[in-house]
């Protein structure tokens, strides 16, 4: 695994190097898409928040369509931490299966925080977008998945997982329970009081489904 972090949208695109105006459609777009929704954004609402042309939004992006694959498409490699060697580190630290779900859920749920805008176009066109499926399952088949093989490796060495949870279960079990707290915080924030009593609930939740 290698080194590279990647932690925030924003601040990795600032870091890219690509023209101004490639780097301003993609801003304009993920704030507009985020928004709106996909469907109900013009390239020329994009062109006009980014003060460039149409034209200079096709220069980069044949359609639409591919400003939304570019968009999304960092947050899809990066939401599984497969090159994040901090990310085993610390899970590796933990040494009982609450610690290491506790982790799992706080972390992953930062992300998703640090990534909101692209995280809600991804989750909502995903709905939708058969593309944007397709998309997300050629990413998790091509990723170098050493990721899947250690997480359960340091759930195995706790004693507590049950015997019929593998790694992708752990994976889908945990990412659920966080999307279902995000759309809560989204559509009926009145109903979030306590961020970190939520996360120790989602985290009792989710260890009561995998342990023996």
């Amino acid at each position: 695994m290698g080194a590279t972090i990647f932690v925030n949208y924003r601040d990795w695109l600032m870091h890219q190097a690509m023209p101004k105006g490639k780097r301003a459609a993609l801003f304009s777009a993920t704030e507009l898409f985020a928004a709106k929704g996909f469907e109900e954004t013009s390239t020329s609402e994009i062109a006009a928040a980014a003060g460039i042309s149409q034209a200079t939004i096709f220069k980069y992006f044949h359609t639409k369509q591919d400003l939304l694959l570019a968009v999304v498409r960092p947050v899809m490699e990066h939401f599984f931490p497969v090159y994040a060697n901090h990310f085993f580190k610390e899970l590796t630290a933990c040494t009982t299966l609450t610690s290491m779900v506790h982790f799992m859920v706080t972390d992953r749920y930062q992300f998703i925080v640090d990534n909101i805008e692209p995280v809600k176009i991804m989750a909502r066109e995903m709905m939708t977008s058969p593309e944007i499926r397709q998309l997300f399952g050629q990413l998790v088949a091509t990723h170098d998945f050493n990721f899947l093989s250690e997480l359960l490796r340091n759930f195995r060495r706790t004693g507590e997982l049950r015997d019929d949870i593998d790694a992708a279960a752990i994976l889908r079990i945990i990412a659920g329970q966080i999307l279902v707290y995000l759309i809560q915080t989204t559509y009926a924030p009145v109903l979030v009081n306590d961020e970190k009593h939520d996360m120790q609930l989602i985290t009792e939740q989710i260890v009561r489904a995998l342990t023996k």
